[in-house]
């Protein structure tokens, strides 16, 4: 047989209780539930693409594609 049992034993381990974890728990009081609707997903990728148009710059500035007066990149 592969598997053995043990008689007597508990599938769940006691866990240690420390500060952090009480003062984090009511963070994650909601977990699983969610906002009807879209919630904050047009939030979200309204971010993403500002932040997409922001590395775009960084890299055409990089790339030298466009010129800062005041700044060389050599």
């Amino acid at each position: 047989m592969a598997t053995q049992t043990v008689e007597g034993s508990s599938r769940y381990v006691r866990t240690k209780r420390t500060n952090v974890g009480v003062l984090l728990k009511p963070l994650n009081s909601k977990y699983g539930k969610v906002a009807p609707g879209w919630g904050t997903a047009p939030l979200m990728g309204i971010a993403m693409a500002l932040f997409v148009i922001f590395l775009s710059i960084i890299l055409e500035i990089y790339n030298s594609s466009i010129l800062l007066d005041g700044i060389s990149m050599n």
